[in-house]
């Protein structure tokens, strides 16, 4: 699902170019589930805009589901996005005057899709996530747990083939992130490609795969599950 090959990323600065991701190697299969963490200021944010095909890579080469997306245009990237990336965010990225359901449906909205069928996926996907019957409330009726269920919901509904989630619990009570964690364990079960973004030991540990992000590179660390390095 995503290849990535001496990938670095670096932005001009006053003294010359300030490199933030260098010679990142990585290999995440179809039905992976992988955890990326590190503190702010690791290079995390870059790596998950160039994942997410928010940005572009200063080098290397970058295959998301057998496509090298590392020179495209931002009409390219885009397309990529919509048809095979679903983003969960730390702050839900909600339209507050549309309901759960409107939501949910949006990504489809923009696929052209006819509305008889973007209700219908909408519903089932909210129905996946534990909001069923909910479809009618706005953002701001909901707690930020069941917010953050409408997000997940919503990236779902397109069927992306890979899941982004980037801090998705970080403004989550304990209780409310567990849920969501436990979410993200079925989702996995069920064959999705799950790329989580944190800083959060405990949140990377529910994860099969688990990298850290240090000053623009990328290790291994041993798995939580397995007792052994990712493949």
């Amino acid at each position: 699902m995503i290849v990535m090959e001496e990938i670095g990323k670096s932005y001009p600065g006053r003294d010359g170019a300030v490199e933030v991701l260098r010679g990142v190697n990585l290999h995440i299969r179809p039905g992976s589930y992988a955890a990326l963490m590190g503190p702010s200021g690791s290079g995390k944010s870059t790596l998950m805009h160039i994942l997410g095909c928010l940005d572009t890579p200063t080098s290397g080469r970058y295959l998301l589901d057998g496509q090298d997306v590392s020179g495209m245009s931002n009409a390219q990237l885009c397309r990529v996005r919509r048809e095979k990336i679903g983003f969960v965010f730390q702050g839900y990225q909600l339209l507050p005057r549309l309901s759960a359901l409107e939501n949910v449906a949006f990504p489809l909205l923009l696929r052209g899709v006819s509305e008889e069928r973007r209700m219908e996926e909408a519903k089932r996907a909210l129905g996946r996530v534990g909001l069923g019957g909910r479809e009618r409330h706005r953002p701001g009726e909901l707690s930020g747990g069941q917010q953050q269920r409408v997000a997940l919901a919503r990236a779902l509904c397109a069927r992306p083939r890979l899941l982004l989630c980037d801090e998705p619990t970080g403004a989550l009570d304990v209780d409310s992130r567990n849920d969501i964690l436990d979410l993200l364990d079925s989702l996995h079960a069920d064959g999705h490609t799950i790329v989580l973004i944190t800083h959060d030991p405990f949140v990377a540990s529910r994860a099969v795969q688990r990298y850290r992000v240090t000053q623009g590179a990328v290790k291994p660390v041993i798995s939580a599950k397995t007792g052994t390095y990712p493949s």
